[in-house]
């Protein structure tokens, strides 16, 4: 791990210090971030195979509805009745904030069937298949919600991680390093300091102590 390039002083020293304790601060903060987007990670993946398991269960009983409306009905019947005017569903998107993520929320309002009107009598299989479809498509769309946030949770995860990794294997190792290469030069300057200044003493005492010559 290659040291900061900062100057050996006590000012830089102190700095360094200030900014190590902030970094892992940081550091800190980051982790119960990842720790807690894990959680909600692995709640939202759990409730994504659950709905998943719903989606496929409603959609295979809508489509068991629809294979006997075409084989009570006919294929052109079934088509001709599909083209009749229906409630239109409306779908509103909003949004929620989780560790300063925006979560999607989608909220889907399938108006209840209504017997089928075309050029053609309407039919109760038809209406059978319209009733089959709501309960898959009220499915589909929490499933695409839930899938919506595993993915902005999942890339947040793996955006927070690099950075965890960022600061325990780099930056934090970086400021440590610094720091202590420039508490030994400090040290060593003192330890160099006090020698000349050891030395300096010895002379003077030498001095002092030495026999003045008479004046010839």
């Amino acid at each position: 791990m290659a040291k900061l390039n900062v100057a050996p002083t006590k000012s830089s020293m102190l700095q360094l210090k200030r900014d190590l304790a902030f970094a892992r601060e940081g550091y800190e903060m980051l982790e119960q971030k990842r720790q807690i987007l894990l959680l909600e990670l692995m709640g939202t993946v759990e409730s994504a195979t659950l709905v998943q398991k719903e989606v496929e269960e409603k959609t295979a009983a809508a489509y068991k509805a629809l294979r006997e409306a075409l084989i009570r009905m006919g294929t052109q019947r079934v088509s001709a009745d599909a083209t009749a005017p229906r409630p239109e569903p409306t779908v509103e998107v909003e949004s929620r904030s989780l560790m300063g993520i925006h979560v999607p929320h989608v909220s889907a309002q399938h108006p209840a069937p209504q017997p089928a009107a075309s050029l053609l009598a309407g039919s109760q299989a038809m209406d059978d298949v319209v009733t089959a479809f709501r309960p898959a498509l009220e499915a589909i769309d929490r499933l695409a919600e839930i899938e919506n946030s595993v993915f902005r949770l999942s890339r947040e995860v793996r955006k927070t991680q690099r950075r965890v990794n960022a600061l325990e294997k780099i930056f934090l190792p970086a400021y440590q390093l610094t720091i202590s290469y420039i508490t030994s030069v400090l040290e060593e300057r003192e330890r160099d300091e006090f020698v000349i200044m050891r030395l300096v003493k010895e002379r003077i005492e030498e001095r002092r102590r030495a026999p003045s010559r008479a004046p010839q």
